[in-house]
C-alpha cells in the first residue's frame, strides 16, 4: 500500500481492533483443526474408516488455500470491512449446517465451503492492519493476530477433544456457529469503512526487479512442507500413535497442550532470531524440524519422548514460517503481491495434503520419517538454492513491506 493511502486513512483504535479480531481469529482458525480429534466420531457418524474421515480436515485446508486467492477480488467489490464480516457470516452458516451432514461426501463438501469462507479473512485483515494500524504498533498487531491463527493448530484439537465426549461431535459446530455470527456483527461495528474506493488501495509501488523463478521455486516447494508436515504428524498421532496414548484421552490432551509453549517460545525468540538472515533462519529451523520428526519416529513408543520431539518440531516449524515469508517478500520484488498469494496458496494446500499422508504408510514411524525427510529436503533447498533470499531482510523497507501483504502466508504458519 502506498504511504499516501495510509496517510489518508483514519487510524483504527488499536486495542478495540485487536480485542475484536484476535478472538475472532481463534474461533475461525479452530474450525480447521478441530476435525482431527473428531475423526473417530465422524467415522462412526458417516459409516467410514477413520482414515477416510481425514478428508474432513483436508477439504477444509485445501479450500482455505483457494479462499486466500479470492480475497483481493472480493475486497475490490465489497471493501475490507464488508468482506471480513460477510466471510464470518457465511462461515457461521456453513458451520451450522455441518452437524446435519450424514455422509462423507456431504460432510466434505460443507467442510470445503467452510474453508473457502474462512480463507478469505486473514489476507484482508493483514491488508487492513497495514492501512489502519499505527506504524509503531503494526508489527505487534500482526504478531498477535498471526499467533492466534497459529495457536489454533493446538487449541482447535483440544476444543474438539474436550467437547465431543461431553456433548457429541456435533456440539463443536453448534457452539462455533453462533460465536462466528456474533463475531461477524462485532467486526462490522469495529472495523472502519474503506477511506478510499476499494479498488484504489494498491499493494504498494516497487521499483525492484521482477523475481527470478529459480530463487522462488525452493521457497514455494518449502511452503508445502511447513504446515503439511505438522498436520501429517498430528493426524498420524491420532490414527497410529502409541496405544497408551491414543487410548488415554488425558494423555493425548496433554500431548497436544505441550505444543502451546512451543508457540509462545517462537514468538518470544523472534526478536533475537530476526538478526539472522531470513534464508539461513528458515533453513536452520527446517533442519531442526527434520531432526524433531526423526526423533519422534524413534521415540514413537514413548509418550514423553514423542511429546518432547513434537515440541521441538512445532517450535522449529513456527520459526521457519515467518522466516520463509520474509525470504519470499524480499525475493518477490515488484511482483510481491502475486508471489505471496502463490506462496500462501501452497502453504495451506500443504496442510490439506498433509492430512492424507498417514494413509500412505499406515503406521506412525513411516509418517514421521517421511515428514523428517520432507523438512530436511526443504532445509537444503532453502539453504543452498535460494541464497539470494538469505539476507536479513536486505533493508528495513523490505521488512516493512511484507506485513501488509503477507495475508496469504501467515494464516497458520
Amino acid at each position: 500500500m502506498d504511504h499516501s493511502d495510509k496517510a489518508s486513512a483514519p487510524t483504527a483504535p488499536f486495542a478495540r481492533t485487536l480485542w475484536t479480531l484476535a478472538p475472532a481469529a481463534v474461533i475461525l482458525a479452530c474450525q480447521a483443526y478441530l476435525s482431527i480429534p473428531l475423526m473417530p466420531y465422524l467415522a462412526d457418524a458417516w459409516h467410514v474408516t477413520q482414515e477416510a474421515s481425514a478428508w474432513a480436515t483436508s477439504a477444509f485446508a485445501i479450500a482455505f488455500a483457494c479462499g486466500s486467492l479470492l480475497a483481493a477480488p472480493l475486497t475490490k467489490w465489497l471493501g475490507r470491512r464488508a468482506t471480513v464480516a460477510w466471510s464470518f457470516a457465511v462461515l457461521a452458516a456453513f458451520t451450522a449446517i455441518m452437524p446435519l451432514t450424514g455422509d462423507l461426501l456431504s460432510g466434505s463438501v460443507v467442510r470445503a465451503l467452510q474453508g473457502l469462507a474462512a480463507g478469505v479473512v486473514p489476507p484482508v485483515v493483514y491488508v487492513y492492519f497495514g492501512e489502519r494500524l499505527p506504524g509503531e504498533r503494526l508489527a505487534v498487531g500482526i504478531t498477535i493476530f498471526s499467533s492466534c491463527l497459529s495457536g489454533c493448530l493446538v487449541i482447535g484439537q483440544m476444543a474438539g477433544q474436550l467437547l465431543a465426549p461431553a456433548a457429541g461431535w456435533d456440539s463443536v459446530f453448534w457452539i462455533s456457529a453462533p460465536l462466528l455470527a456474533v463475531a461477524a456483527v462485532l467486526i462490522y461495528k469495529v472495523m472502519l469503512p474503506d477511506a478510499l474506493p476499494p479498488a484504489s488501495h494498491g499493494t504498494g509501488r516497487s521499483t525492484a526487479a521482477a523475481p527470478h523463478l529459480g530463487r522462488l521455486l525452493p521457497l514455494f516447494l518449502s511452503a508445502l512442507v511447513v504446515l503439511g508436515g505438522i498436520t501429517a504428524a498430528y493426524t498420524a498421532v491420532q490414527l497410529y500413535g502409541p496405544e497408551q496414548l491414543v487410548g488415554d484421552a488425558n494423555a493425548i490432551l496433554a500431548l497436544r497442550a505441550s505444543a502451546l509453549p512451543a508457540l509462545i517460545a517462537s514468538v518470544l525468540l523472534a526478536p533475537a532470531l530476526s538478526r539472522i538472515g531470513a534464508g539461513r533462519r528458515a533453513a536452520g529451523a527446517l533442519a531442526l524440524a527434520a531432526l524433531g520428526m526423526a526423533a519422534a519416529g524413534l521415540a514413537h513408543d514413548s509418550v514423553i519422548g514423542l511429546g518432547a520431539a513434537l515440541f521441538v518440531t512445532m517450535l522449529a516449524a513456527t520459526t521457519a514460517g515467518p522466516a520463509l515469508i520474509q525470504a519470499v517478500g524480499t525475493a518477490a520484488g515488484a511482483s510481491r503481491a502475486t508471489v505471496l498469494a502463490v506462496y500462501g496458496f501452497l502453504l495451506n494446500l500443504g496442510a490439506g495434503l498433509g492430512a492424507q499422508v498417514p494413509q500412505l504408510f499406515g503406521r506412525f514411524v513411516g509418517v514421521a520419517l517421511c515428514v523428517a525427510v520432507g523438512f530436511g529436503v526443504a532445509a537444503l533447498l532453502v539453504g543452498f538454492l535460494a541464497p539470494s533470499s538469505a539476507g536479513a531482510g536486505r533493508t528495513r523497507t523490505a521488512r516493512q513491506s511484507v506485513p501488509a501483504e503477507q495475508a496469504h502466508t501467515t494464516t497458520r504458519a
